[in-house]
């Protein structure tokens, strides 16, 4: 998840206390401070998708974005 309020980043990974390899970044998006959350380090993209298959229902309301963290 991302969005502009470090708060909401917070309440995430707080909510999930069993998923302790959740973290979050401060990146910029439109000039504004731009907050995101990742879940694991993996080797290649099909690795991060097989895991997202193991993250709770209640927080994958969308598609997880499964991207390179090159330039972040």
């Amino acid at each position: 998840m991302a969005g502009n309020l470090e708060q909401t980043a917070l309440n995430v990974i707080s909510r999930y206390p069993s998923l302790d390899e959740m973290v979050y970044t401060l990146g910029e998006r439109k000039g504004e401070p731009w907050f995101m959350v990742f879940y694991g380090n993996y080797s290649t993209k099909d690795e991060a998708r097989t895991a997202v298959d193991r993250l709770p229902d209640s927080l994958v309301s969308r598609p997880p974005w499964v991207r390179t963290t090159d330039g972040l």
